[in-house]
């Protein structure tokens, strides 16, 4: 893959290379699951069996394939180390919703797959509402349609006596080959990304219907999902439709359950509580998020800026959260206009440009 990747860059250095390299594994692996017997490679170690499709719950990168009976495992993390920007940690790892003590997480709940009722398989009498009903059948689980406030799908842990319900750690996404286009366009792929990942959830889940390269806009879908999922920390899973879609959600619901049931209860059932929202409390939480704070309004103004993109308008709410605070600080080297133009450039450890330290001082200071 480096060879391939290092041929078509005029750039040789490794270090600068790896993410390209990572890109070109990822499209090898996901849009040519299955070559036939006359594309593989020589070397290709064994003989070929059934894999099984996983996404980790611990927050490391997911391990994806088919398996022979379209199996769909979660497994905990082991101690291999990803590429992901988002590392794992324990702040990162699903824990149970609160449980007294001795009581077991499958004695107590059970976790029920929650559509979004804006979707097209949640009106009754559809099609596509048959094809979740056969699901339900299927794979013995609970599906409810409720309306949300982002996302497309989630689980919740409704205690079996109490009636009481937990959100669990898991949200999906899901776009088809031409909404994924058509967001990637107007730039509602990049907002909807944000709201899941400020919406406080530990997995996140991306999926795509189709086949990209059906598509004209066929580098630009996969560019973007690689880049979801290498940089960003999501689980990126491909479907070929709508049917298969929702045989992914029963299969996610079943191991979502093996793996809650799998966890040990340390009887910490208060301070879980806590951690875990109800239903309403959820809704609130993400309703909050869409309120504009200064700092989105600074971040807007700084995007406008020549040569400030997302990255660096971040490294510098990160540094000065609002403007007065930015202006403050340029204010202390008030006639040093060369300081104060290497102000962020310095502050950020170059993560800021040295264009983009000058233009944004022109923004805030200059007359």
């Amino acid at each position: 893959a480096f060879r391939e990747v290092s041929d078509g860059s005029q750039d040789k250095d490794p270090s600068t290379l790896w993410l390209s390299v990572m890109c070109h594994l990822r499209q090898a692996e996901v849009y040519n699951p299955c070559p036939d017997s006359r594309n593989r490679r020589k070397y290709s170690p064994g003989p070929s069996r059934p894999q099984n499709c996983q996404v980790d719950l611990e927050g490391t990168q997911a391990k994806k394939s088919r398996s022979s009976n379209d199996g769909y495992t979660l497994k905990p993390s082991g101690p291999t180390q990803t590429c992901s920007s988002s590392l794992p940690s324990a702040t990162n790892i699903p824990c149970l919703p609160p449980l007294t003590f001795g009581e077991a997480f499958e004695e107590a709940y059970q976790v029920i797959l929650i559509l979004d009722d804006r979707e097209q398989f949640a009106t009754k009498g559809s099609r596509s509402r048959k094809i979740v009903d056969y699901i339900c059948s299927e794979f013995k689980i609970k599906i409810e349609v409720r309306r949300l406030p982002v996302g497309d799908c989630i689980w919740i842990a409704r205690h079996k006596c109490l009636g009481t319900e937990y959100v669990l750690d898991f949200i999906v996404e899901r776009k088809n080959i031409d909404d994924l286009r058509s967001s990637i366009r107007d730039n509602r792929y990049r907002d909807q990304k944000l709201r899941l990942q400020r919406s406080g959830f530990k997995k996140l889940i991306y999926v795509v219907e189709g086949d990209p390269n059906q598509s004209d806009a066929a580098e630009s879908i996969k560019t973007a999902c690689f880049t979801t999922e290498i940089l960003e920390g999501f689980d990126v899973l491909r479907t070929s439709g709508l049917g298969e879609t929702l045989r992914k959600y029963g299969h996610l619901t079943k191991s979502i359950h093996q793996y809650y049931k799998s966890l040990v209860n340390d009887d910490d059932g208060q301070n879980k509580a806590a951690s875990y929202p109800c239903f309403d409390g959820f809704v609130k939480r993400c309703q909050d998020l869409d309120k504009m704070t200064i700092s989105d309004v600074f971040a807007i103004q700084l995007m406008q800026v020549p040569q400030v993109t997302e990255e660096i308008a971040i490294a510098v709410l990160d540094m000065y959260p609002t403007l007065v605070s930015l202006a403050s600080s340029y204010s202390q080297l008030d006639g040093n206009v060369s300081a104060q133009e290497e102000m962020l450039r310095n502050r950020s450890n170059s993560v800021i440009s040295a264009t983009a330290s000058k233009n944004i001082f022109k923004l805030v200071w200059a007359e």
